[in-house]
C-alpha cells in the first residue's frame, strides 16, 4: 500500500513563501531607514517612518505564516509516523 503525504509539500511551500516575504519586508524596512537617515524634514520622516512600520508588520506577519506553515509539516509528519505503524 503506497502512502501519500499531500499536506507536506503544502507546508513546504508555505514555509518559503513566508521567507521570501520576510525578505522583501526587510529591505522594505532597510530601505525606508537608509532613506529616513539622509533626510531631515520631518514631512519626509513621517512618511518614510510608514514605510518602516508597513515592513515591521509585514515582517511579523511572514512570522505567523511561518510558524503556521511549520505546524502544518509538524502534523503531517506525525500523521504519516501513525500511518506507517499502523500498517507495520
Amino acid at each position: 500500500m503506497q502512502i501519500n503525504n499531500t499536506s507536506f509539500p503544502y507546508g513546504q511551500q508555505g514555509l518559503q513563501r513566508s521567507q521570501e516575504r520576510l525578505d522583501l519586508a526587510s529591505q522594505k524596512v532597510a530601505n525606508a531607514s537608509t532613506q529616513t537617515l539622509g533626510q531631515n524634514n520631518t514631512q519626509a520622516n513621517s512618511r518614510y517612518g510608514s514605510a518602516i512600520q508597513d515592513g515591521l508588520l509585514e515582517a511579523k506577519s511572514s512570522e505567523l505564516e511561518a510558524k503556521a506553515n511549520a505546524r502544518v509539516i509538524d502534523a503531517s509528519d506525525k500523521t504519516i509516523g501513525r500511518l506507517i505503524d499502523i500498517k507495520v
